[in-house]
């Protein structure tokens, strides 16, 4: 029989992990991260659980923090240099409340676990208490920079209840308080957002892929698939 210490081990990663899924339906696309630069996008898995496509980040790197944006075919939309620009604020915003959440998961997903299968009880109870401190700590910060982050009052105080009830979601707080906001621009700008360009040719394919399906998706000759054609068609222009 499996000891029970090793069961809350296993569950205190478990949650941590399945907290860190995010679900994309077609229209959503996930930007990456390092420090304050953008460095690729992602639409998520390619396989779909009802409707949506599961997309995992990097467990390993709670302190680069996503970024969330929603493509549409018309014409409406910021500029790509100008949500470049709101994005580096944004991720600069969320640094001290990612690094914060990095030290909640090296201690309840990393410490605690390992306390517990080694049988050491003191550093498990201390490893969790001292979880539960920065957790808060990571809270207030969100709550008194919700407005630059973007977040209304009821969006940073959910973000922070879950935090601090759930400490295995306490790690994902950063991700959770900066993928609260979207932008939203045009398919076929996709690709222009951050500056690599192995990273922006990965983008071009990616968003070509995504236009594609939803071409296929879309009834001939209707205003949606004259619409995606545009796009499309701006977007292999743009490339060549």
């Amino acid at each position: 029989m499996v000891p029970p210490e090793w069961l809350l081990a296993a569950a205190l990663v478990a949650v941590y992990l399945l907290d860190s899924v995010h679900f994309l339906q077609i229209g959503e696309a996930v930007i990456f991260t390092r420090g304050s630069s953008l460095t690729g996008l992602s639409f998520g898995s390619p396989f779909e659980l009802g409707g949506r496509r599961p997309y995992l980040p990097n467990p390993l790197t709670p302190w680069q923090t996503d970024l969330r944006v929603d493509w549409n075919v018309s014409s409406q939309g910021a500029r790509p240099e100008q949500i470049n620009s709101e994005m580096q604020r944004h991720l600069q915003m969320v640094r001290p409340i990612a690094q914060i959440a990095t030290a909640c998961a090296a201690l309840v997903v990393v410490v605690a676990p390992l306390a517990l299968v080694s049988g050491y009880e003191l550093t498990f109870t201390v490893s969790i208490v001292m979880c539960l401190i920065c957790a808060v700590a990571g809270c207030l910060l969100v709550i008194r920079r919700r407005g630059s982050l973007g977040l209304t009052l009821g969006q940073a105080l959910s973000v922070s209840l879950v935090a601090v009830v759930c400490l295995p979601c306490s790690g994902n707080l950063g991700r959770a308080a900066a993928i609260q906001r979207h932008w939203v621009l045009q398919a076929s700008d996709l690709p222009e957002l951050g500056s690599a360009g192995a990273k922006r040719l990965i983008s071009h394919l990616k968003v070509k892929e995504m236009l594609t399906r939803a071409l296929r998706l879309c009834v001939e000759d209707s205003a949606e698939y004259r619409s995606v054609a545009t796009q499309l068609g701006q977007l292999e222009a743009k490339q060549d």
